[in-house]
């Protein structure tokens, strides 16, 4: 398997800490789709010019993280699932993993997109929406957390995979101390070995794009 990648986007690092849960052998190859000439080779594999991309052991390609992570788990049977086989458990997991995808990675990236605008032309409505969402979203999890390890339970399934990098990263403009059992199962994702490792391997290229921001910004938590 190959795995068409950056350390530090968030979706390749969903994708990355399912492949060292079940500690599968791929080889990775670093994209750099800011890069105009990597990118026009890169959209001959990916049409979409978007990372993750894996290429099977069958030459198949496979976009988008959620459909990568679901393609590993039907791969690697004999290893702990990461979408569970109980039916309602397995919504459970895909339904928190969207909630996660939807609303506060995509609340994270309104807020930050914010930061890096003029003072005077921040907080507008759709801000202020996307705002709402997300907090409306980490109460839930919260809530769920409160009697659970993980998301969707006492296993780590794919909605922890998505949660690990957006919640790392939602610290950048957000806190959420406020939230006890949330904050607590950060501290437990970030202990855990696959996600420590993807952790380490992405944070020098995240350094390295918030030193070059318009609007330098440091961790709010």
């Amino acid at each position: 398997m190959k795995l068409y990648y950056a350390p530090a986007s968030s979706y390749c690092q969903r994708v990355l800490i399912a492949l060292y849960e079940k500690e599968a052998n791929f080889t990775p190859i670093l994209v750099n789709l800011f890069d105009p000439e990597t990118r026009k080779k890169y959209t001959q594999i990916n049409c979409f010019a978007k990372i993750p991309t894996l290429i099977s052991e069958k030459e198949n390609i496979l976009f988008e993280a959620n459909i990568i992570i679901e393609y590993l788990d039907q791969k690697f049977q004999n290893t702990p699932r990461l979408i569970p086989v109980d039916q309602e458990q397995a919504l459970e997991a895909r339904m928190l993993e969207r909630i996660i995808d939807v609303y506060i990675n995509g609340g994270r990236e309104m807020l930050f997109a914010d930061t890096q605008r003029p003072e005077q032309e921040r907080g507008k409505k759709e801000v202020v929406k996307a705002k709402r969402l997300l907090e409306t979203a980490i109460a839930l999890l919260d809530e769920k957390l409160a009697n659970r390890t993980w998301l969707a339970g006492e296993e780590f399934t794919i909605a922890d995979c998505a949660a690990a990098p957006t919640l790392a990263y939602l610290r950048i403009v957000y806190n959420y101390k406020h939230l006890p059992n949330l904050t607590s199962y950060v501290r437990r994702l970030e202990s855990r070995p696959s996600v420590a490792q993807v952790q380490s391997e992405g944070r020098d290229q995240m350094m390295q794009m918030l030193a070059g921001l318009q609007y330098p910004l440091q961790l709010v938590s």
